[in-house]
């Protein structure tokens, strides 16, 4: 989830004793609100070799709450005892922060992240699959209207036919 999104949240969260693992966090939605003006954002990946269980988790994401306006998202994978940052500017500020925790935490790699390009194409193939359906149903609908016009055309055929009989 985003950090800007859910400041109170985090915090709220951290205090909170959860005796369950966490697993990786990720938000279409979220990140389609902070796509920078080119379409693309930085996602940093950090090994915190001390961070063991959930206290030390928490640790690590109260050490993030200050820099949410050069967070987008993250994701605390205690597992592997992995973090991820995504984010648009340099994040100098957010490693020393997470050093200065004392849990052995080394940024492994920043590199280009383009996912906000993936949200569009889908965004893209949603749009050309309603527009599909759409044709579909108004061909179905076309169908059905030619077949109910013969089946009244030949009702007043026959109520012509029978007019007459009746005439006669």
């Amino acid at each position: 989830m985003a950090l800007e999104q859910q400041d109170g949240q985090i915090t709220d969260h951290a205090n909170q004793g959860v005796n369950s693992r966490e697993k990786p966090q990720a938000s279409f939605q979220s990140q389609a609100g902070f796509i920078s003006a080119n379409g693309s954002m930085n996602v940093s990946f950090y090994y915190i070799p001390h961070m063991s269980s959930v206290v030390e988790a928490t640790r690590v994401r109260k050490a993030l709450v200050p820099f949410v306006d050069l967070l987008v998202e993250h994701s605390i994978d205690l597992d592997a005892r992995h973090l991820t940052l995504y984010h648009h500017l340099p994040i100098d500020e957010v490693t020393a922060a997470l050093q200065r925790l004392s849990l052995g935490a080394e940024l492994q790699q920043t590199m280009s992240h383009y996912e906000p390009v993936e949200i569009a194409s889908f965004q893209q193939e949603k749009t050309d699959s309603f527009n599909q359906n759409k044709t579909f149903t108004k061909n179905q609908l076309n169908l059905i209207q030619q077949f109910l016009y013969s089946a009244l055309e030949k009702l007043r055929q026959w109520i012509k036919v029978l007019q007459r009989k009746k005439d006669e």
